[in-house]
This record gives C-alpha cells, structure tokens and sequence, in this order.
C-alpha cells in the first residue's frame, strides 16, 4: 500500500519537529527523515521524493544551500520544495523563490496548514505532470502530421509527373505505403480501369468490394478494412487501425487528399484522352476534305482539258492528226505537251483555282481548320 502513496521528505535538524511532521503525515504519505542537507542530497539519490519540506536554518549546509544544489540537477529540477522557518521578513521568502521554492510556511507550524500546503502543492505538481504529458502527446502528433503532410504533398507534386493511369497507381501504393499501411487500389478513367496492390495482383473480392462501394459512401470501415472512395479512385486498406482511434481518424483525414488528388489527375488524363481523340477526328476530316478537293481539281482539269481540246481539235488539223494517231484516244502526257505547244497554252493556265468560287471557299476552310488544330496542340 505504501507503494502507492506520494513520497514526502522531510528535512529538519530538530528532531521533535521532524517527529511532529512525522506524526501529521505518515497516514497519508510515504514519509522519510532526514537532519542536514547532505543526508538529503544523498537520500535523493536513493529514492526521490515527490515534495521535500526543507527547514531553512541548518548547520554546514543551509535549505536554501541544499535546494539550490537539487534545482541544478535535471533529475531532481522538478520536485518541489517547502520551507519551514521562523523568518518571515519578505526578503527571507524572496529568496527562497531565488532558490527555487514553491512554499514557505511560517515556525512553529500548524499541523493543518503543513497537510494543506502539501496536498495543494502535490495537486499543483500533479497537474503539472499531466500537461507536460498531455504537450508531449500533441508535440509528437504533431511532428507525426508534419510527415504525414509531407508525405501527402509528395504525392501531389509527383502526381503531375505521372503520364498514365498505371504510374499514377503505383505512386498512390507507394505513398500509402509510407503510412505503413497494406492497401489495394482502383483507378477509373475513361479508356480503362486499373486494379492494383503493393503485393502484386488484387483477388477477386478485393476488385468486387472496391468496384461496388465506387459509388457509396465516401468511407467505410469493415473491421481492420476500410475502403475510401472518391470519384475515379478507390482504395481498400487492409490493416485499418480500428483500435487506435488517433491514428485511425489521421488516416481518414490524409486518404481524402490523396484520392481526390487522385482523382483530379484522372480528370486530367480523361480530358488529355479526349483532345486527343478531337484533335485526330478532326486531322482526318481536314486530310478527307483536302483530298476530295484534289480530286475535284483533278476532275475539273480534266474536263476543261477535253473541253477545249475537242473544241481545237475541229479547228486544228495538226491536232486532230495527233489525236486520231492514239487508238486509245487518250492522250499520253508527251502527246499532250505537243498539243499544248501546237495552241501555245501553259498547262498551268488550263486551270485557275481562283476562277472557281467553290474551290477558294474549300481551301480556305480547310487552311481554317489546320490552323485551329495547331493552335490546340500548341
């Protein structure tokens, strides 16, 4: 029982006050004695004390002498220290603060007052001990959100770097990974849906589960599973901390960034994808519209070459003589030539563009449409 109880030093050259305070505590406290200053720098060393009572005025070494020496030691800076003397001028008390002191009670002491004193500066101590602890508690959660953000903006940045779907999933495993957590992940976009884990393929029920909650609620906890589901991603957590609660609710908080990270930089793939497939649809209706006017050109020659040689050629003995010479009656590019030079014509004046309206129109729709493709891609 007396295990349990706060541990209290009484240090006092007088043996019937040590006696008193003995009397008044002991039921209450583990009590232990001590006569000068160094029996109680080395009654320390063997057990410490929650709170030393310390009489002020001792031979070879004083209370305010043997405090000091304790205050410098990291091991014992905390306990606190109550003096007992018959001064009770303010400089007396001012220096014991000097010292390190956390109370002064006055000689002869009241056995009510000593109990009070102690109970109010243990209290005091008690609360102390348990902010310190509550400080170190959220010192270290916060170092550990410090990573974890970390890590999270990691993720971000990289995300932008990957240039597929199946990059993008491995960066996701990784990241989680970090977490120390065992996960599968899906991945929705438009072209396709990847399945994917950090130990290698997803089971079945793995793509089942993560395929049938894409569109539930956004967390899930299944036992020591949790799957969290945003719009394009899903990601099933096989280790969830159910039990730890702090850690728990940390990693919820950090999968919602993550996935809609995620799921931002599937948006970006799909639309990518999307352009893409425009930007070619419309190449291929360019190149279809420029060759139908090629053709168109080729056919508007031709006829317009027939025209006027069939004209000419009523006309032209020299002509008709060449022609009737072809038994095909087509003209080989040589026998064309001649009969050009015969009617003095450039060939390229046999057709002019310009003189047909449907044709500038086509061509300038055309160079339109090339212009507004290279301006996409650009």
């Amino acid at each position: 029982m007396e295990d349990n109880l706060e541990h209290i030093m009484v240090v006092d050259d007088t043996p019937s006050n040590l006696l008193l305070i003995l009397r008044a505590l002991e039921t209450l406290y583990k009590v232990s004695c001590f006569e000068s200053g160094k029996a109680c720098l080395e009654g320390i060393k063997k057990d410490k004390p929650d709170l030393i009572l310390m009489d002020v005025r001792m031979p070879e070494m004083s209370g305010y002498e043997c405090c000091r020496v304790i205050k410098k030691d990291p091991k014992y800076h905390d306990i606190p220290v109550i003096f007992l003397s018959a001064q009770t001028e303010l400089n007396d008390k001012l220096q014991g603060y000097e010292v390190g002191g956390a109370d002064y009670i006055t000689k002869p002491c009241d056995v009510l007052e000593i109990i009070a004193k102690v109970d109010h500066n243990l209290a005091i101590m008690a609360e102390f001990k348990n902010r310190l602890e509550e400080s170190n508690e959220f010192s270290k959660l916060a170092m550990a959100n410090i990573g974890e953000l970390g890590t999270i903006l990691h993720f971000l940045e990289n995300s932008f770097t990957c240039e597929d779907q199946k990059a993008l999933a491995n960066l996701l495993l990784t990241s989680l990974q970090s977490f120390n957590l065992q996960a599968c992940v899906q991945l929705r976009g438009n072209e396709a849906t990847i399945n994917k884990c950090i130990t290698g393929p997803c089971l079945p029920l793995e793509v089942s589960l993560m395929t049938s909650t894409a569109k539930g609620e956004r967390i899930q906890i299944l036992g020591n599973q949790c799957i969290c589901t945003s719009k394009n991603a899903s990601v099933l957590i096989k280790n969830f901390p159910q039990d730890d609660e702090i850690l728990g609710g940390r990693i919820r908080d950090h999968l919602v960034p993550i996935l809609n990270g995620t799921s931002a930089r599937i948006d970006n793939f799909n639309q990518a994808k999307e352009n893409e497939v425009s930007i070619v649809g419309r190449i291929k209706y360019a190149l279809k519209d420029i060759d139908d006017t090629l053709v168109q050109i080729k056919d508007l020659n031709e006829n317009r070459l027939n025209s006027i040689l069939e004209t000419l050629v009523s006309q032209n003995s020299s002509i008709k003589e060449l022609i009737s010479n072809d038994k095909d009656q087509h003209l080989s590019k040589e026998q064309e030539q001649e009969c050009l030079s015969i009617l003095d014509i450039d060939r390229a004046d046999i057709i002019n563009p310009a003189d047909n309206k449907e044709l500038v129109y086509r061509y300038e729709r055309i160079s339109g449409m090339l212009d507004d493709i290279i301006a996409v891609m650009v």
